[in-house]
C-alpha cells in the first residue's frame, strides 16, 4: 500500500469539517497509539518468526531426516522380498509382493507428512502479492512475506523532512541497494525487466545518476518497501499478524503429526528387522546350536511380521488425530473436535491408507493360515484378523466420520 490516503490537512479554527476530499490530520495522541501498537505488532512478529523457524533448524526439520534417509528402509525391502527362510513363502512370491505394500506406506506417509510442512514452510516465509495498489502486474516474483518499512513522511515535519531527503540522497547509503559494479546493476536491471519493471531504462544513458535513482526506487518497491502513513503501516501488521498465525498454526500441527507418524514408523521397522533377522537360516542354526528354539516351530515369524504392520496402521489412525484431540482435552464431551481445513485432507489419506494397510495385511494372514498345518498359529492368526476387522477398520471409520464437517 503506498501512501497518500490522510492528507495533512488542521480543522479550521471555528470547527467546521475540512472540506470534501480531504481528511482531518491525525492527533498526537493517534500518532503515539499507532506507535505504540507497531512496536508491540513488531516484537510479535519476531516471535512468531523465531518459532517458525524452528522448523528448518535442527529442533524441526533435521530430526526427522536422518531417520527417513538411512539404510533401514531398503534392508527391509529386501528382506521382505527376497531373504531365503523356509518359514516365510517363497522368495519372490505374490504373497511376499503384497507384504511389502505395508512397508511403502509405512515410509510414505512420514515423507508426505515432510513434504507438506516444506510446503508450508514456504508459504508463511514467501509470498506473490507485491503490496502495491498503485499498478497492476500479471508477473510477480515470489517476496519475502516481511515487507520493508520506511519512514512515514506524512508524520514529520517540514524540516524533518527535508533533513530525510537530503540523508536519502548519500551515495553511501544508496550503495547499499543499487551496486557499483556495473555486472550487480545490469543484475538488478534484468531482475526488474523479468517482472515487467524498468523496461526502458538504459544504464547506459548519459544521466547515469537518474539510472541510478530508477533501481534504487525498483529495489524499495521489489521488497514492498512503501512509504506508508502510520495507520496505513498499523492496518498492515494488523493483517500480517492475523497471516502469521494461521499459517503457524498448521504448521506446529503439521509438524506434530509428521513427527508422530515418523516414531511409529521407526519402532515397527526395526521390529520387522528384527523378525526378518530371526528368519535367516543362519541365524536359525545359531539359536539351535545354543539350545534355544522359537516358538511354534517358528511358523510364528512371518505372522509377527504381518501382525506388526497391522499395528502400524491402526497406529497410524491413532496418532494422525491425537494433536487435535489433545488441543481440546480440557473441553466438554459435546464441542466436536474439528481439524484445520488445510490438515484435514492429509489426516483423511492417513486413515484411508491405514485401513488399506490393514485390509492387506487381514487377506495375507488368511492366505498364510490356510497353509498352515498346526491349529495353534492358525489361532494367532485368526485373532489378528479380527482386531483388524473389528477394531482398526472401525477405529478408521469412526476417525474419518468424525473429521469431517456436519
Amino acid at each position: 500500500m503506498d501512501s497518500g490516503s490522510i492528507s495533512q490537512v488542521s480543522p479550521s479554527e471555528d470547527g467546521s469539517a475540512p472540506p470534501d476530499g480531504m481528511q482531518e490530520a491525525p492527533s498526537q495522541e493517534d500518532l503515539q497509539e499507532y506507535r505504540a501498537y507497531l512496536q508491540r505488532g513488531e516484537t510479535r512478529l519476531s516471535t512468531l518468526h523465531r518459532v517458525g523457524g524452528s522448523f528448518i533448524s535442527g529442533a524441526g526439520l533435521l530430526t526427522l531426516l536422518p531417520v527417513l534417509g538411512s539404510q533401514t528402509f531398503p534392508a527391509l525391502c529386501s528382506a521382505v522380498l527376497f531373504i531365503s527362510a523356509p518359514l516365510f513363502p517363497a522368495p519372490g512370491s505374490l504373497q511376499r509382493w503384497l507384504a511389502l505394500l505395508p512397508v511403502i506406506v509405512s515410509l510414505a506417509l512420514p515423507l508426505l507428512a515432510l513434504i507438506s510442512l516444506i510446503q508450508d514452510l514456504i508459504a508463511f516465509y514467501f509470498t506473490a502479492y507485491s503490496f502495491d495498489t498503485s499498478t497492476r502486474r500479471t508477473v510477480v516474483y515470489p517476496r519475502f512475506i516481511l515487507s520493508g518499512i520506511r519512514v512515514s513522511e506524512k508524520s514529520l515535519s517540514k524540516r524533518g523532512k527535508k533533513e530525510l531527503d537530503k540523508a536519502r540522497e548519500e551515495p553511501t547509503f544508496n550503495q547499499l541497494i543499487v551496486p557499483i559494479k556495473r555486472a550487480s546493476r545490469d543484475r538488478l536491471l534484468e531482475e526488474a525487466k523479468e517482472i515487467g519493471d524498468l523496461k526502458s531504462l538504459d544504464l547506459d544513458d548519459a544521466n547515469r545518476e537518474w539510472a541510478s535513482e530508477q533501481l534504487q526506487d525498483f529495489v524499495h518497491r521489489y521488497t514492498a518497501s512503501h512509504v506508508r502513513t502510520l495507520a496505513e503501516e498499523s492496518a498492515k501488521m494488523e493483517t500480517s499478524l492475523a497471516r502469521h498465525h494461521m499459517f503457524l498454526r498448521v504448521l506446529v500441527l503439521r509438524y506434530a503429526k509428521a513427527f508422530l507418524l515418523t516414531i511409529l514408523t521407526t519402532i515397527v521397522t526395526v521390529g520387522a528387522l528384527a523378525v526378518t533377522n530371526l528368519a535367516r537360516p543362519d541365524v536359525q542354526g545359531q539359536l539351535i546350536g545354543r539350545g534355544a528354539s522359537l516358538p511354534m516351530g517358528g511358523d510364528i515369524l512371518w505372522v509377527m511380521l504381518l501382525g506388526l504392520y497391522g499395528l502400524w496402521s491402526f497406529g497410524a489412525a491413532y496418532v494422525v488425530r491425537r494433536p487435535i484431540r489433545w488441543i481440546y482435552r480440557d473441553m466438554d464431551d459435546t464441542v466436536a473436535r474439528r481439524t484445520p481445513v488445510s490438515l484435514r485432507k492429509f489426516e483423511q489419506r492417513t486413515l484411508l491408507f491405514a485401513a488399506a494397510t490393514s485390509i492387506v495385511v487381514d487377506v495375507l494372514l488368511a492366505w498364510y493360515a490356510l497353509s498352515l498345518n498346526t491349529t495353534g498359529m492358525r489361532w494367532v492368526a485368526g485373532l489378528l484378523i479380527v482386531a483388524g476387522v473389528c477394531i482398526t477398520l472401525p477405529f478408521c471409520w469412526f476417525e474419518y466420520k468424525t473429521e469431517r464437517p456436519s
